[in-house]
């Protein structure tokens, strides 16, 4: 895939490129993309200010009808997009096609706010006056992704921002921004007026010092890791701009002494090793109850043993490779870290054989859950074991770091479930399901260092991208 720039209705080169090689078979260059600088988020900053005051006055039914003819185009690719992601991000093949599938959801989904109630009439106190409330967009958005749901991620923030009637920015990573494109060409092909989508592709900094200057920008959404998430925070502390984070986790899978503990083992390493660990949801504690963690241990470890590490683009592959050579040092140096503070490796702790970016499924025991590994995020597949003894041990640990953003049980009790759905700390809770996948049809986000701002999908996605106008009319 070439890949280029979308400012203000056109596709535009740019001078300085890089290659994007495959992480399964890097000899492979899979796509070519812009080194873009300041100077290009500037013009899709301008382009996007432009054109919002016309998309602004757009019917909301007009609107919509462009993000239902843009479905139709991504359905009507829905292999080509699910191929390409799998062989630039390394998601496996299947998941890349529900991925592909979800964007086209999230499109008509949003599409169909336009026929619903707008609004509110209510009783005023004042005689003869009509009192309502009415939704209105706020202006240029600025949505920044990851490279690990590289459609799913930007249709979900992209959608409800422009059934609202905002324009956008988007800053795709540069590791994945082939999903971002299919996405900004479906958008052209549907109509959609020139300026009101804008694509920059490149590195963050300059992007980022063009959005702190860029007086124009009114919301930035931001999906990446806690540390850059909260510089961008940081950075426009100073103005009036609405921020909305997603950022790291920690997600603990308890297994109760009443589990069916086959499944508990499958649901627990499904969670932790699909995609190779690489989703934000993905599982990276088992806290397991201590009447029935040594009957656990080696069903779990059957299971990951059972898992198949290869090319994502192969059917039956489960685990794919990492995204780059950091990704594979980070894994690496996160499990001898493991070792070193006194844990022990039960499976895996060794890269794939191979050229490409993989890493065994690992899973390491013998840590306390204050220990480093069992604190920070990983982003692999690696998992730690930990022994609970009762309730408010396992909610306690669950809840024993500074992320909220998933967490799961496997029980067939009723009162330990909903003391579980009460008491841990996090915006997504799973009884017997895994703690990896997301309904768009729900808000989604996370509590504590996991989330900052309004929740993400559902009707809760509105709320970032519209304010409310109160009218107080006497006619």
């Amino acid at each position: 895939m070439e890949g280029m720039n979308f400012i203000d209705g056109r596709w535009q080169a740019v001078a300085r490129t890089h290659p994007r090689e495959n992480p399964a078979n890097p000899s492979e260059t899979v796509a070519v993309y812009p080194l873009s600088g300041k100077e290009e988020a500037q013009a899709a900053f301008e382009s996007a200010a432009a054109a919002f005051p016309t998309w602004k006055a757009t019917p909301i039914i007009t609107r919509a009808r462009m993000l239902q003819r843009a479905a139709r185009v991504l359905e009507n690719r829905l292999e080509e997009v699910a191929r390409d992601m799998a062989r630039e991000v390394g998601k496996q093949i299947t998941e890349a096609r529900v991925e592909a599938r979800r964007a086209v959801d999230l499109l008509d989904y949003y599409a169909s706010y336009a026929w619903q109630p707008e609004g509110n009439l209510v009783p005023s106190g004042r005689p003869g006056t009509y009192l309502r409330s009415k939704r209105s967009p706020i202006g240029v958005v600025a949505l920044i992704t990851p490279w690990n749901f590289p459609i799913a991620i930007p249709t979900w923030k992209l959608a409800p921002a422009l059934i609202m009637g905002n324009s956008v920015v988007l800053k795709p990573a540069s590791l994945g921004a082939s999903g971002a494109i299919h996405l900004v060409r479906a958008l052209e092909e549907a109509g959609l007026p020139a300026g009101v989508i804008n694509l920059v592709i490149g590195p963050g900094t300059p992007f980022g010092q063009a959005l702190q200057e860029a007086e124009v920008v009114k919301a930035v959404s931001f999906t990446g890791s806690l540390q850059v998430g909260t510089q961008v925070k940081a950075s426009l502390a100073g103005r009036f701009v609405r921020v909305q984070l997603e950022l790291g986790s920690k997600n603990p899978f308890i297994v109760w002494d009443d589990a069916d503990l086959q499944e508990a083992a499958r649901l627990s390493a499904e969670g932790a090793f699909f995609y190779a660990g690489q989703k934000c949801t993905a599982t990276s504690r088992v806290l397991v109850h201590e009447a029935v963690y040594d009957r656990f241990v080696p069903l779990f470890l059957d299971v990951v043993r059972g898992l198949k590490v290869g090319d994502p683009l192969e059917q039956t592959t489960q685990v794919g490779p990492l995204i780059d050579p950091s990704s594979q040092q980070n894994v690496a140096r996160w499990v001898a870290r493991g070792v070193k503070d006194g844990g022990e490796v039960l499976i895996g702790g060794r890269e794939g054989s191979g050229d490409g970016y993989f890493y065994e499924p690992t899973v390491i025991t013998g840590l306390p859950l204050t220990a480093p590994l069992a604190q920070e995020e990983v982003f692999g597949p690696v998992v730690t074991l930990h022994k609970v003894a009762g309730l408010e041990e396992a909610i306690q640990g669950a809840n024993a770091t500074r992320y909220g953003l998933a967490a799961s049980i496997s029980t067939k009790n009723l009162e330990v479930a909903e003391a579980f759905l009460e008491q841990v700390e996090a915006g997504l809770l799973h009884v017997n399901q895994p703690t990896a996948g997301v309904e768009y049809q729900v808000p989604f986000g996370g509590v504590k260092a996991s989330s900052f701002g309004p929740k993400e999908q559902g009707w809760s996605g509105l709320d970032f991208y519209s304010d409310w106008k109160t009218q107080v009319v006497r006619p």
